[in-house]
């Protein structure tokens, strides 16, 4: 049934996910230059000369994660591998947040001898939006399966 509301939030989550290739995870601020980190890449302002580490890895992760939520809701009938799916894509969805705290940041805080700012960027909050749509769409289709269970009961 896609009228389901793990439906729309599923979709909430694909979108959310789709809406961090936009906007920029974190930024780093000198006196004469300003970098951008983000699910496509680094961007800069004004002429840093270095070798940015390559983000494809961040690119990859967050892609599959919209792809696996988006491709969750056409599997509604099969509502056990939906939540070993959600499982799965929120996983990857921690792995993306870890990639970025343990992994980019670190970089290009050694390489721009400065620190991350975090909250002017919306891509952070961005990045933790879809893990909390897919925590609420695995709840509900957890309710969907007690009540199918009960239903299978009564018979």
């Amino acid at each position: 049934m896609i009228q389901r509301i793990q439906t729309v939030l599923l979709f909430l989550a694909f979108a959310s996910s789709l809406a961090c290739f936009f906007f920029p995870v974190a930024s780093f601020w000198g006196e004469l230059y300003t970098i951008k980190l983000g699910a496509l890449g680094i961007e800069e302002q004004f002429a840093y000369e270095a070798e940015w580490p390559n983000t494809i890895m961040m690119t990859v992760v967050m892609g599959l994660v919209g792809l696996l939520a988006f491709m969750t809701i056409f599997i509604y009938r099969r509502r056990p591998t939906q939540m070993k799916l959600i499982r799965f894509t929120m996983l990857l969805n921690i792995i993306y947040l870890a990639i970025i705290f343990f992994y980019y940041v670190p970089e290009l805080e050694i390489l721009t001898a400065t620190t991350a700012d975090y909250i002017n960027e919306a891509g952070i909050y961005l990045s933790i939006v879809p893990l909390i749509f897919l925590l609420l769409a695995l709840r509900f289709i957890r309710r969907d399966e007690k009540l199918v269970k009960a239903a299978d009961r009564l018979r």
